[in-house]
């Protein structure tokens, strides 16, 4: 999980948790490329003024472990 970039956003707390679910804590990611390896969750992003355009510009990047393919005996 990476920020890119927001305006205008209060909250917006991401709430990290184990592989078995359990929140482990909260913080909020509030400087372009802050970053954390996490399982996730986010709260909804509230604008500061309503009258301004509001983002929160977040890559989040998914790894899995896929089985080796054995290699072939004429490659």
């Amino acid at each position: 999980m990476l920020a890119i970039e927001h305006r205008d956003v209060d909250r917006g707390t991401t709430t990290p948790h184990a592989r078995n679910g359990a929140l482990l804590g909260e913080f909020t990611l509030s400087a372009p490329l802050d970053a954390a390896r996490v399982y996730h969750g986010v709260t909804p992003i509230v604008p500061i003024d309503p009258s301004q355009p509001t983002w929160r510009d977040v890559l989040v990047v998914t790894f899995r472990a896929t089985p080796a393919t054995p290699a072939t005996a004429n490659a």
